[in-house]
This record gives structure tokens, C-alpha cells and sequence, in this order.
């Protein structure tokens, strides 16, 4: 990868730190439990961004309706990082992911075991911290050996992603580390420091300490919570 150390974040920054913290963790505790852990962990890292989400749809006065979840995501693709086909159905949208930033991270660093445990969560924590009563389906994932990522949003319409809302990739790092690293450190107790401790050092051997800097910057963050600046 180039400008691993310029200081620019992107969802490889993500998707490795989340894949080294799931290797870490299993490898400590055992892959039944391990696994658990991150899972547990991966759910409450979406629901607070969906909560986010939602936060910023009402401060807007729009409806917590799937269209509306839609619309706020906090993320979105470079040109060419992501590959994706929208069928618009009678009463639902589904999406079919053919290419994925996080997948792509996870193959080329033989991470895939570990990331994975993020997309047999993520997306059905998203949407139900934005509003527990919509039904978002995820029939498959790439990460999990399947040819896409298939989701179906019930309710949804196709809708211009709401951009003034989409958040830095900094703090998407910075909540993704220390939302696990507060469920790890309730799990394992003195383990889970030393676990969290011993990735984000690896996350600097990588990118640098500035980014460890950037990351360790968001430890007092609320992250249920709106930044001052959206």
C-alpha cells in the first residue's frame, strides 16, 4: 500500500485495525469465546453509529424511515473503491456489492478469518440503532466466501446520500477502537487493555505515530453523541 505513514486515513485503516483487534482477541481467548467477544463488540460499535444517524435525521426533522437510513450513512466510496449494482423493487431496494474496500484490505493482508466477524454484524447493527423497527436483510457477503455482498432494505428508495453527514475517516477510526476496546476491557478485564494496547501499537508499527496520535485523540469522545461540527 502507498502513503501507509502521510497521515491520510481510509477504510484500509479501518478494516485492518478491526481485523488485527478480532486476531488478537481470538488468539487470546479461544475462537468460540473470542469470537463472541468481537461480535458483541462489532454490534455495539453499529448501533452507536446508527444512533448517530438517527440523532442527525431528527435534528434535521426527517423520519426514521428506511429511506432515511439510507440517506445519513457516515461513509462513503472513493471512486473506485467500491463496486455495487441498485435494484429498485416494489417496496424494497437491493443492493448487490461486487467490490469492498474493507474486503480488499482484509484479502491482501490474509486477514479475511478475522474481518469477517464485521460483516456478520455491522450493517443489521447500523439500522436497528437507527430505528429497531426496519428490516434490513444481509443474504451474503464477500467476506464470507460468498460472489457479493447482497442486501435488501425494506422500505427503502433509491436516495442521493445525504454527503454533509458522511464523517472523517480519523473518527470512524478513532470510535471503531475504543468502542472495542471498552467491550474487550469489560469482557477480559487486564487482558483486554493488554489486547488493545498491543493492537494499537501494531496499528502504529504500520501507519505510523501519528496515526496512533490521531486515534488516542478520540478516547474521551461520545460517540452517541453529535460532533460540535455535525
Amino acid at each position: 500500500m502507498t502513503n501507509e505513514k502521510s497521515g491520510e486515513f481510509s477504510p484500509a485503516h479501518h478494516a485492518l485495525l478491526f481485523a488485527w483487534l478480532s486476531r488478537a482477541i481470538v488468539t487470546r481467548v479461544g475462537a468460540e469465546r473470542g469470537e463472541e467477544i468481537v461480535r458483541r463488540a462489532t454490534r455495539r460499535y453499529g448501533e452507536e453509529r446508527g444512533w448517530r444517524m438517527a440523532l442527525r435525521a431528527q435534528a434535521a426533522g426527517d423520519s426514521l424511515s428506511m429511506a432515511n437510513y439510507m440517506a445519513y450513512g457516515e461513509w462513503a466510496a472513493d471512486p473506485g473503491e467500491s463496486e455495487h449494482t441498485v435494484f429498485v423493487e416494489e417496496g424494497r431496494v437491493r443492493t448487490e456489492v461486487h467490490r469492498c474496500p474493507w474486503h480488499k484490505a482484509w484479502e491482501a493482508d490474509e486477514l479475511m478469518e478475522y474481518g469477517r466477524l464485521y460483516c456478520l454484524e455491522i450493517d443489521c447493527a447500523l439500522a436497528w440503532g437507527f430505528n429497531p423497527d426496519l428490516k434490513l436483510e444481509v443474504n451474503s457477503s464477500l467476506s464470507n466466501d460468498d460472489r457479493d455482498c447482497e442486501f435488501v432494505f425494506h422500505g427503502g428508495e433509491e436516495v442521493e446520500k445525504k454527503r454533509g453527514w458522511v464523517m472523517p475517516w480519523p473518527y470512524h477510526v478513532g470510535h471503531l477502537y475504543w468502542t472495542v476496546r471498552r467491550a474487550v476491557v469489560e469482557e477480559l478485564g487486564e487482558q483486554g487493555v493488554e489486547v488493545a494496547d498491543e493492537v494499537l501499537g501494531r496499528f502504529g508499527k504500520r501507519y505510523g505515530e501519528e496515526a496512533v496520535r490521531s486515534v488516542e485523540s478520540y478516547r474521551d469522545t461520545d460517540f452517541k453523541r453529535l460532533p460540535e461540527d455535525g
